[in-house]
């Protein structure tokens, strides 16, 4: 699938992240994760003492982060995933991905990286508004979604706090909150985004459905 973006988007816990770097490998492409990109900027804030409020000064920030196939930079150097995933960065990213100045100042970032990749053979770029804002000329893009205790049950299971559901049912429902109604690039299907309900479906079956689509484009280019 030379030269061909996809976009997978969908809220927290849909599986967006996992099934998108299986896609990326199985095409041999590159996965773009631009949500690394807030994380990054909420990690820096959280060590420099940064007000998350400061909009000016988190924006700051986001002026040092460089997003590539599989990872993210800060001020040159790759930050580890683990350090991303912490359930602090987790709830700072939460919030700074509302922030305008913020999104207007990784918006180039994220296209910046996509279109790199897209002149190195392609990529699977996955977020909360990739098919919406980000890349609305990819080829393919994709919704993913899931009833909220399902997307519970998996992000619970990946983080080890399956003792915790309830807790992480009521954090996910606030961060579905955050994202569908704050005002910069609210968290939507677009308009020719293929909806996939994953509540019944197992990963590989994810997968699959997704390279179907995938193939049956390439062969009609």
């Amino acid at each position: 699938m030379n030269r061909f973006l996809v976009a997978i988007d969908g809220p927290a816990g849909s599986g967006k992240s996992s099934v998108a770097r299986e896609v990326a490998r199985r095409l041999g492409i590159v996965d773009i994760n631009t949500g690394a990109a807030y994380r990054a900027v909420a990690l820096a804030a959280l060590r420099k003492g940064v007000d998350p409020d400061d909009g000016a000064e988190v924006a700051g920030l986001a002026k040092s982060v460089e997003l590539y196939g599989g990872g993210v930079k800060f001020e040159g150097v790759p930050v580890p995933d683990e350090e991303l995933r912490t359930p602090e960065v987790s709830d700072a990213a939460s919030k700074l991905s509302a922030n305008p100045q913020l999104r207007s100042v990784l918006l180039p970032v994220q296209r910046r990286a996509a279109e790199e990749a897209r002149r190195g053979g392609g990529a699977v770029v996955e977020g909360r508004d990739i098919g919406t804002v980000v890349l609305p000329e990819a080829e393919l893009k994709i919704y993913l979604s899931a009833s909220p205790e399902e997307r519970a049950r998996r992000r619970a299971a990946q983080s080890g706090r399956e003792g915790e559901l309830e807790r992480v049912k009521r954090a996910m429902s606030i961060r579905d909150r955050q994202d569908s109604e704050r005002e910069a690039a609210p968290l939507k299907p677009a308009s020719d985004a293929v909806i996939l309900d994953t509540t019944s479906m197992s990963f590989e079956e994810v997968v699959e459905r997704i390279l179907d689509l995938a193939r049956n484009l390439r062969k009609e280019a």
